[in-house]
């Protein structure tokens, strides 16, 4: 049987947690590459998700830290919408999808796992579903997340 290794999720499923606010981090820092923004704006960041749904997988946050979309200014509210279209654009130019999902995850019980909000935005393919997380609990991405995200970086500066 041959072996399919994604070591990089060992962080996400067995780590622990990190101390403070990973996307109040990416919002305070000045490293792009490292904390993986794509995109920034005066109300809003965009970043790829270190642990994605599928390439292209961006979180579009509030740069204020707030976990409740009832807690948004209308402005954050508008901004954090804005973001997304921005974030639909981009990814359509720099990686054509076939469709998209998004969605907020509000709470550990609905998959949140930090208290900051933001808004998921997922590229999809027809067919980008098979058997390896249904059957072997693995998600195969055919492109590295900083390759990726250089692609989104050129398609947002476009916008």
């Amino acid at each position: 049987m041959k072996q399919l290794w994604a070591p990089w999720r060992m962080v996400y499923v067995g780590g622990d947690a990190p101390e403070g606010c990973f996307l109040c981090d990416a919002i305070a820092g000045t490293d792009h590459e490292a904390s993986l923004v794509v995109a920034r704006a005066p109300l809003t960041i965009t970043l790829l998700n270190r642990f994605p749904y599928s390439s292209g997988h961006v979180m579009v946050v509030p740069t204020r830290h707030v976990h409740d979309p009832r807690e948004l200014a209308p402005e954050e509210g508008a901004a954090l919408f804005a973001g997304a279209q921005c974030a639909l654009a981009a990814i359509d130019a720099a990686l054509h999808p076939d469709g998209f999902n998004m969605g907020l995850n509000l709470g550990s019980a609905a998959g949140s796992s930090v208290e900051h909000m933001h808004l998921h935005v997922v590229p999809r393919w027809a067919g980008d579903t098979n058997f390896m997380p249904v059957l072997g609990d693995v998600k195969v991405l055919p492109e590295v997340l900083e390759t990726t995200a250089t692609k989104l970086r050129d398609a947002f500066s476009t916008l």
